[in-house]
């Protein structure tokens, strides 16, 4: 069961690594995604769409060494809570508009396939965190 944990954290830091490419490459795009959300007041756009990417990476580096991987679990579980929460409220209310998850491409609108893939995302994330913190129970 060890090597399952094992595996499970690094595929769920390769996701968050992979997810933070497109948006450290082309920021503009990534803030014109999170405009279109409608959630965040203009002033705050530009710096989460620089921030957030580096965060998924510190997040998916620290899941791949298992450095610190207990928080990054943690910190995995909750973007990945706020990230389903913002497409659950864009879905909601209507607006148009890309996930942002992966791409920053058109290719990527919010979608039944979005909230499947990123439940999917968050459940593995849950279940890295409660195995990591088992495991720092057990020693």
């Amino acid at each position: 069961m060890k090597i399952l944990g094992v595996i499970a954290r690094m595929v769920l830091g390769c996701i968050f690594l992979a997810a933070a490419w497109d948006k450290i490459v082309d920021p503009a795009a990534f803030a014109k995604i999170i405009r279109n959300y409608q959630i965040l007041p203009d002033m705050l756009i530009y710096g989460v769409a620089l921030v957030l990417p580096w965060i998924e990476v510190v997040v998916g580096m620290s899941l791949v060494t298992g450095f610190l991987s207990r928080g990054a679990s943690l910190t995995a579980c909750l973007m990945m809570a706020v990230f389903l929460s913002a497409m659950a409220w864009a879905w909601h209310k209507g607006i148009s508009t890309q996930c942002g998850c992966f791409t920053t491409k058109a290719e990527d609108a919010i979608s039944p396939a979005t909230f499947f893939r990123d439940g999917s995302i968050l459940a593995l994330a849950l279940l890295v965190a409660v195995d990591s913190f088992v495991r720092a129970r057990r020693a």
